[in-house]
């Protein structure tokens, strides 16, 4: 053990020595604490062990508060978590909804135009046959007047023939 006396035992001494009086007391107190200031003058600036437990407790307790509201956050991201899932199922539900509604649209849709193609090709197949029709009759028509118009100049030439003959034998 140190023999050098602590501050403890300085201020003891002079607080219990019978022949200070009370403002002498006080007076040695006071210079004892003015010197030890001025030997230590950044003594104030030290933390003691009740600061260090006051910081602690005040610590203790924020940590506390954080944790009580990071459990709330968490609490409150839950219920957006549910809420939102909730929303993108109902959206999931109306679009699973709206495209199926959508193929059966396009179905019909696919159905009627397959049916107006049908009939358009009905209406071209039918417009083909009378224009062929119409072009093999043409033809035929065209034929019979070619006949037509091919005896009549035969008939006329075998004629005009025939005429030069009679002719030609009526001067010899």
């Amino acid at each position: 053990m140190s023999t050098n006396p602590t501050r403890k035992d300085l201020i003891k001494a002079i607080m219990t020595n019978p022949s200070l009086n009370d403002d002498e007391k006080s007076l040695l107190v006071e210079e004892f604490i003015n010197e030890i200031n001025k030997e230590y003058p950044d003594l104030k600036y030290h933390a003691t062990k009740q600061d260090i437990s006051e910081v602690e407790l005040k610590l203790t307790k924020e940590i506390d508060n954080v944790r009580l509201e990071i459990e709330e956050v968490r609490r409150e991201i839950k219920k957006l978590d549910l809420k939102l899932s909730k929303e993108i199922k109902e959206l999931d539900l109306k679009l699973t909804k709206e495209i199926g509604e959508l193929r059966k649209e396009i179905k019909e849709l696919d159905l009627k135009l397959t049916k107006e193609i049908e009939e358009v090709r009905k209406e071209i197949k039918e417009l083909d046959l009378k224009l062929s029709n119409k072009i093999s009759d043409t033809k035929t028509d065209l034929i019979k007047w070619v006949i037509g118009l091919f005896t009549l100049q035969t008939g006329l030439l075998v004629g005009a023939i025939f005429t030069m003959f009679k002719l030609f034998k009526g001067l010899h």
